[in-house]
């Protein structure tokens, strides 16, 4: 409903049963003269829409009205705190803070009690309470953004995951791309990842009874509408891959995350205590596997037969691969890094071809797109070889180097990204409802989840003096780079909590503790620091 500050003099929308041009006079209005309008709307009625409208624009002031949604808004920013920023840093930092809390969007509304209830999408439009949430691409968020919940503002993560648990109990399916209800829209059941993460991390305010059975649901049954959950799951548990002959397209990428999927699920089986199930779905982890192609060093498209898709060109954009080439999609594996590293023939190996992967021409081969897409455009622009930090897959990408002892050329790219491709300009590639911007956020202050799902972060350059994150029960971590600026984005030394630090991974249990880890950085590597043997990140892979 919309509301004007003055009173129609006349309306007119209908003349002789038939629709005229819609015209309304306000009465007593002089030229130039600004007039007010406040709307509020709503999924449930027009009376719900009304009571929004009182309680969200109470009156006519506007500057209140915007003092209000400021303070609102510092409310939120105020969880990060960071000194040594120029205004150009400051302003892209807080920009990528505020856009990775836009989304998920609320989908309840409060009733004249405060309680809340929801136009369902999931079950024909009934009104039912509780909280949910919309507007999200699980297929990107999983990575960053609801980690970015979890650590930064647990108190919204518990709320949404809720929330999901809700279109769960409403339709028999956790969303993969809520818009408002379920949209097939990209791959996985990265619903799967989401509640696997929180578990793992401590933030256990959900059923995990239910989380299980809509996850495990994820993972064994094909989706009747093709909505939501996984497809081709017959040819994935008979064969452990989906044939590129079966699932004309991406199929690789499916067989590639599904592999990751079950990883998820096989944390909260054993959580749930569903020790076969457990054994079920760590065996299935391994499935990346199957799509390994020793002679060549790629994942590739498998046929239904057992043979490789020919012909094979690794830049070659398509195909077996979604948004991307096999350079790009190699490194999706993030649950086992060290299978992936023994596949590709070990430590030094794995390095070189990150090393190949950053370097060679970022030339795009259109593959059976048949057209550069957008994405294909901007690995171009970015000009850093084959990695395509402008779409999500490769996000953790960088990470690999501190599994293979070379943190330093991690602080090196990471850097790099944040210094060439965020700004206050904007950004180079799609938001994807919060991804991009929550990479930015976590690695400013210095860590990434290179794995949701596992209760660690890695190491990576701080870009920032100092930032201080709130954590709850007033715990507060800080942050702290020595010495730090542009050119010195190099690890010299760590200390956390006074004590000498040179792991390349932090606990989230460390972080939500509260504490100080510092840094001193330096122009050049200090190739010494974080490469011993048990320095690397742990291998949770079982």
């Amino acid at each position: 409903m919309a509301e004007f500050e003055r009173p129609f003099q006349s309306a007119e929308l209908v003349r002789d049963g038939k629709v005229a041009t819609a015209a309304a006079h306000l009465a007593e209005t002089r030229a130039g003269e600004p007039v007010r309008m406040r709307v509020g709307t709503s999924f449930i009625s027009y009376e719900q829409a009304e009571l929004n409208l009182r309680n969200e624009v109470p009156d006519w002031d506007f500057k209140a009205v915007r003092e209000r949604s400021r303070k609102a808004w510092a409310r939120e920013l105020a969880t990060v705190d960071i000194k040594g920023a120029s205004k150009e840093q400051k302003s892209t930092f807080y920009t990528a803070l505020y856009r990775s809390l836009q989304f998920p969007r609320m989908f309840h509304e409060p009733d004249a009690s405060g309680k809340r209830r929801h136009y369902s999408p999931f079950a024909n439009g009934k009104i039912l309470d509780g909280p949910l949430y919309t507007d999200n691409g699980l297929w990107d968020t999983y990575r960053a953004a609801f980690p970015f919940f979890v650590l930064y503002y647990p108190h919204h993560g518990s709320d949404i995951l809720e929330g999901w648990l809700n279109a769960y109990r409403e339709g028999g399916r956790l969303p993969n791309w809520p818009s408002p209800g379920n949209r097939p829209c990209m791959i996985g059941s990265h619903s799967d990842s989401i509640f696997a993460d929180a578990w793992v991390k401590g933030l256990r305010t959900f059923d995990l009874k239910d989380a299980y059975a809509a996850t495990r649901k994820n993972a064994m049954e094909n989706d009747e509408w093709g909505w939501a959950g996984r497809d081709h799951l017959n040819e994935y548990h008979e064969k452990g891959y989906i044939p590129s002959d079966v699932r004309k397209e991406a199929a690789t990428s499916c067989t590639l995350e599904y592999a990751y999927d079950d990883f998820c699920v096989s944390r909260l089986a054993k959580a749930a205590g569903q020790e076969d199930d457990y054994k079920v779905f760590i065996g299935r982890a391994r499935n990346y596997r199957n799509v390994w192609d020793a002679e060549t060093g790629f994942m590739r498209g498998k046929l239904a037969n057992g043979k490789w898709m020919e012909p094979f060109d690794p830049l070659a954009w398509g195909g077996a691969f979604v948004e991307g080439n096999a350079w790009q999609w190699l490194w999706s594996v993030q649950h086992d890094p060290y299978g992936l590293m023994e596949l590709l023939g070990g430590r030094e190996v794995m390095a070189r071809k990150l090393d190949e992967l950053l370097s060679m021409p970022s030339t795009s081969v259109v593959g059976t797109y048949g057209r550069m897409i957008h994405e294909m455009h901007e690995v171009e622009f970015s000009r850093m070889g084959q990695y395509a930090h402008v779409n999500e897959p490769n996000h953790h990408v960088l990470y690999f180097y501190n599994h293979v002892r070379q943190p330093w050329k991690t602080q090196h790219a990471v850097r790099r990204v944040m210094d060439e491709l965020y700004n206050i300009d904007g950004m180079v590639g799609d938001e994807d409802t919060g991804q991009m911007s929550a990479w930015y956020v976590f690695n400013a202050a210095g860590f990434y989840p290179f794995c949701p799902g596992s209760p660690n972060y890695l190491i990576g350059s701080p870009l920032f003096e100092e930032t201080t994150i709130q954590m709850a029960k007033d715990k507060k971590f800080t942050v702290r780079a020595r010495n730090n600026g542009p050119k010195n984005r190099y690890i010299q030394s760590a200390k956390l909590n006074g004590k000498l630090f040179t792991k390349t991974w932090i606990s989230h249990e460390t972080l939500v503790a509260g504490g100080i880890l510092e840094f001193e950085m330096g122009p050049e590597p200090n190739k010494e620091w974080g490469s011993g043997e048990g320095d690397a990140p742990p291998d949770e892979f079982p």
